[in-house]
Formats: C-alpha cells, structure tokens, sequence
C-alpha cells in the first residue's frame, strides 16, 4: 500500500470534517470581528443611558440630556438620531428612551439589530 492510497474501510471523511470544521470556526471568527464591537458599544451606551436617567433630577433642561445622550452615541458610532430619542419628566420620574437599529453586514446577508434601550429613574 502506498502513502495516498485508501484503506479498506476508509472513506475520506476525515478530510471533510476537518475542511468543515475549519470553515465554521472562520465564520464564526468573522462573525465575532462584526459582532462584538457593536455589542460592546450598544451596552456601553445603555450604561450611559442609565446613569443620565439616575442624575436627571440635576439637570433641569431636558434638551441638555438629548445633547448628552446624542453626544455619547456619536463618541460610540452608533447611529442615534434627535428623532430616536424621547425624554419624559414629570413630577416624580424621569423616563429616557432611545431606539436605533445597526446593520450588520455580511457577503451574504445584513441583519438589521433593533436596540431600544429605556431607562427610567425616580426625582427627588
């Protein structure tokens, strides 16, 4: 028997498994290269949504907040428009809300990822 040629019982599965196995784990790497910063800046920006709610009660203009928030959202590339943003006080809370949606894009597909993140905070 040479060094290329097959064994009885043998089928070349093992080849398939490895190349199969090597095109997933690079999808997955890819993936991961599109995916993760957008989720470490979508949840550093709800932090940021949160803490604006907690301290609103300092701040008396709420337009003060919407420039805050929009500014943190163009710090984090993230595509936060005045339209996406509703700022509702009344006498005993403070309710932020921002809506955006990133595209990810792949050769093949753009997934669309919806956020709407909402924060609400007692005044004092």
């Amino acid at each position: 028997m040479t060094c290329g040629e097959a064994r009885p019982g043998e089928r070349g599965e093992g080849r398939f498994g490895t190349i199969f196995g090597l095109v997933v784990l690079a999808v997955t790497v890819y993936l991961g290269f599109k995916v993760l910063p957008v989720m470490i800046n979508a949840y550093a920006f709800r932090d940021y949504i949160e803490q604006e709610a907690r301290f609103a009660a300092l701040r008396n203009k709420d337009e003060e907040v919407v420039k805050r928030v929009l500014r943190k959202a163009e710090e984090l590339e993230l595509p936060v428009t005045r339209k996406s943003i509703t700022v509702n006080r009344n006498s005993s809370r403070f309710d932020l809300k921002v809506a955006y949606t990133i595209p990810i894009e792949t050769p093949v597909y753009t997934y669309d990822w919806v956020f709407k993140e909402e924060s609400n905070a007692p005044l004092f």
